[in-house]
């Protein structure tokens, strides 16, 4: 949202959800729902929020409940009201680019369960220097790449030629990241008001970045998987455009099935629908199962998006993009107005990774699943009344609470030096539904794993006992995204 914009009561309304859960008084329940989220990106500073009057409309409460409501929240220093002006959205100092989805520790003994990404793995140094020696050839160039390091693109398209996708090097862009190739994408092919396909849970970033374009996300029912076939034959008339994560899904750990693949591909196909998927997981296969075939094998036109940065490590800042050959110049035009390519030593390191034909993920894919294991059975040991999911991929298990008290936790869990991400950031089109999740990134030490379930454990005890009316107020935590 743009600064100073406004925010209907009946938005307000839906994004605060169940805000009569917990203990304490109806107004700090409600004022606890409305920090939670500015603090997870869902609310951005400079909003300007509802009258009292009207939220009291919108939500059933009292007049007085939603003026008190509105004074805890000046008095933590989360909102300012001004004559003719309203009440504003300002985030304490320190606290920009509200999200939680990567939030740092406040304090030195904080742990935060919120970046599903880890540090580098063992050996990547070795890469690295392994890659120093094609520099000099790099050097000898200008260094600008906008469609990327030719010797990456032939390796990239090389493993997809391997996967049962034929690919030629030109259809292949190279970014900084698969949120750059993503932001791309949205910049040439969504215009506002333009209806996109989505996962009616999924990734709270993709979500922001369509509504920072304007789009119109026409999310799929929540059901037993992200992908309920029938709703996404209904809907394909509807839309121009679907984003979809087919592979190891974010939060939820689902995979697509081969011939889910091939009838969400039909409906989409018959439909005209310009497909984008975002693959950026599927490389994480930490059981090591089969998987599925790429979804290009049945629907060569679909657009592929794919990163290193949760195979490898996020600070290496390659991601890239698989396109129709008639779409990669105004690819190109559109990213060079945002920059000129991205850096040629990364390039050089993925480049490095591939030379065999493909990333070695063995010793990476083991650790992590040891940190997944540990991680569950501190939850069955501390938190027996939950249900999570054992994920074949990924970086995080998706848990399911005995009651809908997902954002109140995030709120004590604070408390007791744990940051996470509320359940509703990933549903933004019906936050009430988040209410009963939480997604519980694994990619900590074990160690860590067990201290942060065993601080969740404090917490939960204290929402469930209806202990939520002494939350601490936001602290100026560190986000960077």
């Amino acid at each position: 949202m743009n600064r100073a914009a406004p925010l209907s009561a009946r938005r307000l309304a839906a994004i605060v959800g169940s805000w009569e859960a917990g203990g304490g008084p109806a107004y700090r329940r409600l004022a606890l729902r409305i920090r939670t989220a500015v603090m997870d990106g869902r609310i951005t500073s400079g909003t300007r929020l509802p009258s009292e009057r009207s939220l009291a409309e919108a939500t059933g409460l009292s007049r007085t409940t939603t003026t008190r409501a509105y004074e805890v929240l000046r008095e933590d220093g989360l909102v300012r009201t001004r004559q003719g002006s309203g009440t504003v959205v300002q985030l304490p100092v320190g606290v920009a680019g509200s999200t939680s989805m990567l939030a740092r520790p406040d304090h030195p003994d904080g742990i935060a369960l919120t970046a599903a990404a880890s540090e580098a793995p063992a050996g990547f140094s070795d890469l690295v220097q392994r890659a120093m020696a094609g520099l000099p050839a790099i050097l000898a160039t200008d260094g600008y790449l906008p469609d990327g390091l030719p010797v990456l693109r032939e390796r990239l398209a090389a493993r997809y030629a391997r996967h049962g996708l034929p690919t030629d090097p030109d259809q292949i862009v190279v970014t900084t990241g698969a949120q750059n190739a993503l932001s791309l994408l949205v910049s040439v092919l969504v215009r506002p008001g333009g209806r996109v396909l989505v996962e009616g849970c999924g990734y709270p970033h993709a979500f922001d970045m369509l509504e920072q374009a304007k789009a119109r996300p026409v999310p799929l029912p929540v059901a037993e998987t992200p992908w309920p076939l029938d709703d996404v034959a209904r809907l394909a008339p509807a839309v121009r455009v679907a984003l979809l994560v087919p592979d190891f899904h974010n939060p939820t750990g689902a995979s697509m099935t081969s011939q889910a693949r091939a009838e969400v591909a039909h409906a989409l196909t018959s439909s005209a629908v310009t497909t984008i998927i975002d693959e950026t997981l599927r490389d994480v296969n930490v059981s090591g199962i089969e998987q599925a075939e790429h979804y290009g094998v049945h629907h060569r036109d679909a657009i592929l998006v794919g990163s290193v940065a949760k195979s490898l490590w996020g600070g290496l800042r390659i991601g890239w993009i698989r396109a129709p050959r008639d779409l990669v110049p105004a690819l190109i035009q559109a990213r060079m107005v945002r920059d000129l390519g991205t850096a040629a030593l990364d390039q050089l390191v993925v480049a490095t990774a591939l030379e065999d034909g493909d990333m070695d993920l063995r010793a990476r894919t083991a650790d992590l699943r040891e940190r997944r294991d540990r991680l569950l059975d501190a939850v069955a040991r501390e938190l027996p009344d939950w249900t999570v999911n054992r994920p074949d991929g990924g970086l995080s298990v998706w848990a399911r609470l005995p009651a809908p008290l997902s954002s109140a936790l995030t709120a004590v869990a604070r408390d007791e030096g744990l940051t996470l991400t509320p359940g509703p950031r990933f549903f933004p089109t019906a936050p009430a539904l988040g209410e009963r999740h939480l997604r519980l990134p694994f990619a900590l030490p074990p160690e860590q794993l067990e201290e942060a379930v065993t601080r969740l454990a404090r917490a939960w005890g204290r929402v469930a006992a209806g202990q939520t009316g002494g939350a601490s107020a936001p602290a100026a935590v560190n986000l960077i995204a």
